[in-house]
C-alpha cells in the first residue's frame, strides 16, 4: 500500500513538474546557435575588445594645446587692484593695462603617438584571441552538459521502466503472500531493490536539475525551460594522430593568444623605448606691459634633459614580458601536443569497446532479462538468481548508455583540444 501511495506521489510530483516547465527537444547545433547569441559570459568578454578599440582611437589623438593668459593682479605704483587699464596711456610707464598671453605645443620626437596606436592595436588583436579562446572553452563545456544530459536522462528512462517492472512484480507477490504462496522475505528483498531503484532515480534526477541548470545558463534562458537534448551516435573515421596535431597547431586559439602576447610585448618594447626620448614643448608668447618691451613677442622650446630618467627600468620590464610570453607559448604548444595526443588515446578506446557491444550481445542481454522474468514468475530460479540476473542486465544496458556517452565526450574533446569540428 505505501509503495503504490509513492508511485501515485511520485507521478504527481513529474506531472506537476512537467505542467510548470516548458520541454524543448534541441540538437547541439542549435544549442551553439542560441549560445553564441545569448551567452551572457561572451557579451562580457566581447566589451573588452569595444574597450580595446576605444583606447586605439584615444590613442590617435593629438596633445591638446596648453594656453596661459596672466593679467596683472595688483600694481603697487598707483595702488590699484586688477589694474585692466592704462589711464595715462604712456607706454614707458603704464600704471595698467599689463597682461600675458602664452600658446604651447607638446610634439613626440620619436613619434610616441604612432607607437601607442600600434600597441593598443595589438592588444585589440590580443583581446579578440583571448574572446576567441574563451569561446571555445564555454563551447566546450556546452557539448559535455549536452551530453551529459543526454546520457542522464536516458538512465532515468530505463530506471523507471526497470522500477515499474519491479513495481508490477511486488504488486503480484503480496497478493500472493496474503494468501501464503510466497515467503514474507522474498517481498522485503524485492522491496529492498525497489527502494534501491528510488534512491538511484532520486540521485540521477539531482544530477539533471544540475545539469538543466547549467544548460540554461549557458543558452541565457531564465525560465525553467526542460531541455532534452538530441544526439545521434555515428561512426566516423578518425584522422590520422599526425593530422589532429597539425589541426590543433594551426587552429588552438590559446595558442593564438600566446603569439598576440608575444606580439603585444614586442610593440610594448617599442613604445617604451620611445619614451625614452623626452617631448619637446613649443611654445608662442605675448607680454603686453609686463617685460622689457611695452610689447613683447616670445618664442619658447622646452624639453626634458634625459640625465638618468632615460626610462631603463620600463624598457628592461618590457624584454623580460617578451622572454615572459615566448616561455608561456612554449607551455602551451607542449600542452597542445599532449591534449591532441591523450584525447585520440581516450577516443581510440572508447570506440575499441563500444565495438564489443554487438547486435548479438545486445539481443542476449535482453534475453538474459526476459528469461529471469519468467523463470522466477515460474518458480524455477530462486530469488537470489533473479536479483543477480536482473542486476547484471541493468549494469549492462546503463553501461551501453554510459559508453555511448564517453564517445561523444571523447569526440567532443578532440574537437575542443584541435578547434576543429571533426565530429
Amino acid at each position: 500500500m505505501k509503495t503504490s501511495i509513492f508511485i501515485v506521489a511520485f507521478m504527481f510530483s513529474i506531472g506537476q513538474l512537467t505542467a510548470q516547465t516548458d520541454s524543448l527537444k534541441l540538437t547541439l547545433p542549435d544549442a551553439e546557435q542560441v549560445f553564441f547569441q545569448r551567452n551572457f559570459v561572451l557579451l562580457a568578454q566581447k566589451f573588452n575588445i569595444n574597450l580595446a578599440e576605444a583606447a586605439v582611437q584615444q590613442a590617435k589623438l593629438w596633445d591638446n594645446p596648453n594656453v596661459l593668459l596672466e593679467i596683472n593682479a595688483y600694481n603697487p605704483t598707483g595702488n590699484r587692484i586688477f589694474p585692466l587699464t592704462n589711464p595715462g596711456g604712456d607706454i614707458n610707464n603704464p600704471s595698467g593695462g599689463a597682461y600675458n598671453i602664452q600658446v604651447q605645443q607638446v610634439f613626440n620626437l620619436a613619434k610616441n603617438r604612432s607607437k601607442l596606436v600600434a600597441l593598443n592595436q595589438s592588444n585589440v588583436a590580443l583581446q579578440m584571441a583571448a574572446f576567441q579562446d574563451l569561446m571555445g572553452i564555454l563551447r566546450y563545456q556546452l557539448a559535455q552538459t549536452f551530453g551529459n544530459l543526454s546520457s542522464e536522462q536516458q538512465q532515468l528512462q530505463f530506471l523507471n521502466l526497470q522500477r515499474l517492472q519491479l513495481e508490477n512484480l511486488l504488486t503480484g507477490y503480496r497478493a500472493e503472500l496474503k494468501l501464503g504462496v510466497v515467503a514474507e522475505y522474498e517481498v522485503t528483498r524485492l522491496e529492498l531493490e525497489q527502494k534501491n531503484a528510488d534512491t538511484e532515480i532520486k540521485n540521477l534526477l539531482d544530477q539533471i536539475s544540475q545539469d538543466e541548470a547549467t544548460l540554461r545558463i549557458l543558452l541565457a534562458n531564465q525560465g525553467r525551460t526542460y531541455y532534452i537534448p538530441q544526439i545521434q551516435n555515428q561512426q566516423i573515421i578518425l584522422p590520422s594522430l599526425l593530422t589532429l596535431n597539425e589541426k590543433a597547431l594551426d587552429n588552438r586559439t590559446d595558442l593564438k593568444v600566446t603569439e598576440k602576447q608575444i606580439a603585444y610585448a614586442k610593440q610594448n618594447l617599442v613604445y617604451q623605448q620611445a619614451l625614452a626620448t623626452p617631448r619637446l614643448t613649443v611654445g608662442f608668447d605675448y607680454q603686453h606691459f609686463g617685460s622689457a618691451y611695452p610689447f613683447f613677442y616670445g618664442l619658447q622650446a622646452g624639453i626634458d634633459l634625459p640625465i638618468k630618467n632615460r626610462n631603463q627600468g620600463n624598457i628592461q620590464a618590457a624584454k623580460i614580458g617578451i622572454e615572459q610570453s615566448s616561455q608561456g607559448q612554449n607551455i602551451v604548444r607542449l600542452q597542445v601536443s599532449q591534449d591532441v595526443n591523450s584525447g585520440y588515446e581516450q577516443l581510440q578506446h572508447a570506440q575499441a569497446l563500444r565495438q564489443n557491444f554487438s547486435d548479438d550481445y545486445l539481443r542476449r542481454i535482453e534475453e538474459v532479462n526476459l528469461n529471469a522474468r519468467k523463470n522466477y514468475a515460474a518458480r524455477t530460479i530462486d530469488l537470489v538468481s533473479f536479483i543477480d540476473k536482473i542486476r547484471a542486465y541493468k549494469d549492462a544496458k546503463l553501461n551501453q548508455i554510459l559508453l555511448n556517452n564517453s564517445v561523444f565526450q571523447t569526440q567532443q574533446q578532440l574537437n575542443f583540444v584541435t578547434n576543429s569540428k571533426i565530429f
